[in-house]
This record gives structure tokens, C-alpha cells and sequence, in this order.
């Protein structure tokens, strides 16, 4: 047994939850509580406020551990092992009972009720010179039996001074509990804490954080923990996920660890299904040798649900770190099942080639990127596309077709998938010079306008001697950008390039983009010399 801790727990948007937890250990008699939610919701920050606040009360504490979960008991002699002495107090045949079970030899079913009653003699024993708080992190990630049997005890606490909180994903672990969900936290609880982690960031930099990290406590503390200071200042493109080497990432990926194979198989496919037809993710299940049955074990853990509906999951980021921990040989396969369930025609055929894997890789390459145009989704063309990009032998091929997925998937409103897939670009290639305009447009579109401005000049310059259009184009967007940021001096500069870049006869289009530009960036450029000049003229009248 330990002593309460005296270190201060910092906790943002559970105040329910903390009047709870104080309630509860104010209380003469005993009483238990749980607490779900999704990993990385707070629920071990809960039972860290717990014994900070345990005041007069001994602690006891312990957790399911997940490569403990095939040994019977394993969780419950953990917990229980700083106060087994006290067990003299309790009647022979419980305490042969307790030591059989918690020594490794099991307890036949037809005793489980009469364990679950020496546990409870036990902490009563433990108690009676000095109240008791137990918690227990994670109770269902260790073996069952444990489970059970401080479920039932937990039950049967009120006429004891033993307090017992417990976390779990799902509620359905403990019934006849007085259990709290754990929510997604409020924008301007997440502005707090993220203020609370670092100095306080910008108002779009803070806005960008919480919708990223969709409420999740843990996925503001790794985002906090790893963004550059340019970043933090909004001076830099903030990421599009967060880490996978963070503490979220590592809580799903040991949830996803200890499914079966095929069910972690079905789950990522379930986190990559839009969701609009449930008979999609059942033919792709199909087209794998799986059923949607395969997802029981998944939806035992909590990690979603099943219903005439479809697939849903507990927390609106569950999807994306699904996928983020996935094993890449993993997504692209489930990836190529889903989209493979969706075409038909040549497409669909290339497809299931590149399934089945038997076909030469640079013949199906070019079939992929041929039958693209038969795909009216954008999101399944970015699939077909990146996948026709890992079979070509050729660099520069596979370079374009990866921008032209990256491109597909941004205008499928995707910017995670289309970042990465820029980020795995390499060299001064001419798809390089066309990254760098998706690049500048989505800088401009999601979060560094700033950077967007240099991205798209650069952009420009690269692509103009052969791309007079994508260059106009660019310095429109360039435009948009400076107008955003407030630098208006540098329309002057826009303008000069969309002049430089106009020629006699030019087609209607390109006229138009470069009257645009060039007149835009002479209007807006003017129009701030006039106010610059009317300042200085009122501080001059001012000054005498």
C-alpha cells in the first residue's frame, strides 16, 4: 500500500468526473465508480487525480496488463499482493480459497461467487485501521477472471470504508456500476489545455490542434510534445495526424496488438470504409475470406460497434489512428480490397490483378493509370493511382502518378493522405515542381497561408517554361495567400510575374488568368500606397 500523492494532477474538461471521484472518498462507506472511454481519453489521469486526492486513505493500485490476460487471476494478485498478509483475519476455507486462485491453480466455476467474497473479507481486513482506495487502470486489457471477480466486488462496497474506481473502453465490462463516459473535450477546453502544456499558441494555431485532435486529451499532449516552435507559432504547416510514436498511437496499436489477425484485418478495413454502404465493407470482407462477424472480438474491446447500419467507432479519431498504425503492406492491401470492391470494367480488373498479384508489375502499372478515368470517386482514384505508382519501374512515372494520386485525394477532401503521399517524394523532378503547387494550395487552404506565399512563387518559376497555365494559376492562388497574410506589398510582385508570363494570341483561358493576376496585384498594390501615404500624411498633421 502506498500514501497519497501530494504532486498536483492537472486535468482539462473533467470537472464532472472530479467532483465524482471527491464525492466518492468523502464518503464513510464504500462505494465504486467507472470510468470509459476510448484510449487517450484520461481515463489514467483520473485515477492519478484519485490518489492525489486520497487524503486519509491508503491506496492500493493496479492495472490489466495485456500480456498478463491468458494467466487467470494475474491482475487480481497484482492489486492485492501489499495486503495478502491480512488474510489471518479472514475464515480458513476463504483464505485457502484467495491463495489457491492468486497462487496459479485456478478457482472452479462453481466457487468464482465465493472468491469474489473472500477479496471482499480481504480489503475489509485491510481497511479496518485505515480507509482504503483501490484502482484499477484498464481492466479490461487483463485476464478475465480478474475482471469479473472486482466487478463483483465492486458491487458489494457500500457497508465498507473501501472506495474502488475503475477504466475501462467499454461499460459493458462492469455492470451495476455508476460508470461516466468519458467525451471528447470542447474546443475551448482544449485552448486551455493545450495553454496549460506549452505557451499559449496562436488562436488558429490552438483551433487547428482541436479539430485535429478531435477532443482527445492524449492526442493534444503528443501534438504539444512534438510540434517545432515554428510550428507553434503557425509559421510552419502543423502535422496531419498526430505522432505515430505517441502515447495514443502506442494505447491503439496495443489494443489493436491483441485482436486476432483476421479482426484486425476487418478493422482497418472498417476505418478505411466511407461508411455510406455497408454492403461495400461486406463484399471487400468477401473479396478477403472475412465476415463481418470476424469484428466480435473488436467489438468486445470497445474499439467500435456493429449494427444494421454499418460500422461506427466511439471516438471520431479512432479511424485515423487506425489507419496511421497500420502496417503499410496492411493499408495498401485493405485499400486495394475496397476500391477493387467498387470498380468494375477494366478498372475493376486491374484491380483485382493487382490483388491477386498475377500479373508483370509494369503491365498493371499502365493498366491502373489508363483505367483511372473510369473512376468518378477521387478518393478511389488516389488509391488507383498510388497503387500504379508502387508497380512502375520507371522514377519519374511513378513520381507523377503519385502527385496526380496526392492531387486526387486532396480533391476527395483528404489532405492527410495527400500529404504523406508528397512527403514521400524525392529529387528535383519535374513532379517535384508539381508538388510543390498542391503544396502551396493546400498551405493556403488548411493552415500556414504564410508559407503558401513562397511555396506558390517558387511553384511558379518551376513550372512556367513549361506550364504557362499551372504558373498563372499558381500566382492567382499566390495572390489569394498575400491578400489572407495582409502583405500587400507584394501584389506588386505577382503582377509583374503574371505580366511576364502573358503572350500575344494567348487562348481565352490563360488571357483571362493573367489579366487576373496582373490586375489584382496592380489594384490591391496601389490601393495600399494610397493608405500608406494617407497615414503618414494624418501622422504628420498629427505630429504639428
Amino acid at each position: 500500500m502506498v500514501s497519497a500523492s501530494t504532486v498536483h494532477i492537472a486535468l482539462w474538461g473533467r470537472d464532472d468526473e472530479c467532483d465524482a471521484i471527491r464525492r466518492l472518498l468523502d464518503r464513510d462507506d464504500g462505494g465504486a465508480l467507472l470510468f470509459h472511454g476510448p484510449p487517450g481519453s484520461g481515463r489514467t489521469a483520473l485515477l492519478a487525480y484519485a490518489r492525489q486526492s486520497a487524503g486519509r486513505r491508503a491506496v492500493l493500485s493496479g492495472a490489466g496488463v495485456a500480456d498478463e490476460a491468458t494467466l487467470p487471476y494475474a491482475g487480481l494478485h497484482r492489486l492485492l499482493d501489499p495486503v495478502l498478509d491480512a488474510d489471518t483475519a479472514l475464515p480458513v476455507r476463504q483464505r485457502r480459497l484467495l491463495r489457491r486462485a492468486l497462487g496459479g491453480d485456478g478457482c472452479p466455476a462453481e466457487q468464482r461467487l465465493a472468491l469474489a467474497a473472500a477479496v471482499r473479507s480481504l480489503l475489509a481486513a485491510a481497511a479496518a485501521d485505515q480507509p482504503l482506495l483501490c484502482t484499477v487502470d484498464d481492466l479490461d486489457a487483463g485476464d478475465p477472471q480478474s475482471a469479473w471477480t472486482l466487478a463483483v466486488v465492486a458491487r458489494r462496497l457500500r457497508r465498507l470504508p473501501v472506495a474502488m474506481l475503475l477504466t475501462a473502453t467499454a461499460p459493458a465490462t462492469v455492470d451495476g456500476v455508476p460508470a461516466h463516459r468519458l467525451l471528447p473535450l470542447h474546443a475551448h477546453e482544449c485552448h486551455a489545455m493545450l495553454a496549460g502544456l506549452r505557451e499559449r499558441p496562436s488562436a488558429p494555431v490552438a483551433a487547428a490542434l482541436a479539430a485535429l485532435s478531435r477532443g482527445s486529451p492524449a492526442a493534444l499532449a503528443d501534438l504539444a510534445g512534438t510540434l517545432t516552435p515554428a510550428q507553434w507559432r503557425g509559421e510552419a504547416p502543423l502535422p496531419d495526424t498526430p505522432p505515430v510514436d505517441g502515447a495514443l498511437a502506442a494505447a491503439y496499436r496495443a489494443r489493436l496488438d491483441r485482436l486476432p489477425v483476421p479482426t484486425r484485418r476487418m478493422v482497418l478495413l472498417a476505418a478505411l470504409d466511407p461508411g455510406d454502404d455497408p454492403g461495400i465493407l461486406v463484399r471487400a470482407a468477401w473479396a478477403a475470406g472475412l465476415t463481418v462477424e470476424t469484428l466480435a472480438p473488436a467489438e468486445a474491446a470497445g474499439l467500435l460497434r456493429t449494427g444494421p447500419g454499418g460500422v461506427t467507432f466511439p471516438h471520431p479519431l479512432a479511424r485515423t489512428m487506425i489507419t496511421a498504425v497500420a502496417p503499410l503492406a496492411d493499408l495498401r492491401a485493405a485499400h486495394l480490397l475496397l476500391a477493387g470492391t467498387l470498380a468494375e470494367g477494366t478498372l475493376g480488373r486491374a484491380l483485382r490483378h493487382a490483388i491477386a498479384g498475377d500479373c508483370p508489375a509494369d503491365t498493371l502499372a499502365a493498366e491502373l493509370s489508363a483505367a483511372v478515368d473510369e473512376v468518378p470517386d477521387r478518393a478511389a482514384a488516389a488509391v488507383v493511382l498510388r497503387r500504379a505508382a508502387e508497380l512502375s519501374p520507371d522514377p519519374g512515372r511513378a513520381a507523377e502518378l503519385t502527385v496526380a494520386a496526392a492531387r486526387c485525394a486532396w480533391t476527395a477532401g483528404d489532405p492527410d493522405q495527400a500529404r504523406g503521399l508528397l512527403r514521400g517524394l524525392t529529387g528535383a523532378s519535374p513532379a517535384e515542381r508539381r508538388a510543390d503547387l498542391l503544396r502551396g494550395e493546400m498551405q493556403l487552404r488548411c493552415d500556414a497561408p504564410a508559407a503558401a506565399v513562397a511555396t506558390l512563387l517558387a511553384a511558379a518559376d518551376a513550372v512556367a517554361p513549361t506550364d504557362r497555365r499551372a504558373a498563372l494559376l499558381a500566382l492567382v492562388r499566390a495572390g489569394e495567400a498575400i491578400c489572407v497574410t495582409g502583405d500587400q506589398f507584394r501584389y506588386a510582385e505577382v503582377a509583374r510575374r503574371a505580366e511576364a508570363l502573358r503572350r500575344p494570341g494567348d487562348p481565352p483561358e490563360l488571357d483571362l488568368l493573367a489579366t487576373f493576376a496582373s490586375g489584382s496585384g496592380r489594384h490591391c498594390a496601389a490601393t495600399t500606397r494610397v493608405a500608406v501615404r494617407r497615414c503618414a500624411g494624418s501622422s504628420s498633421s498629427a505630429a504639428g
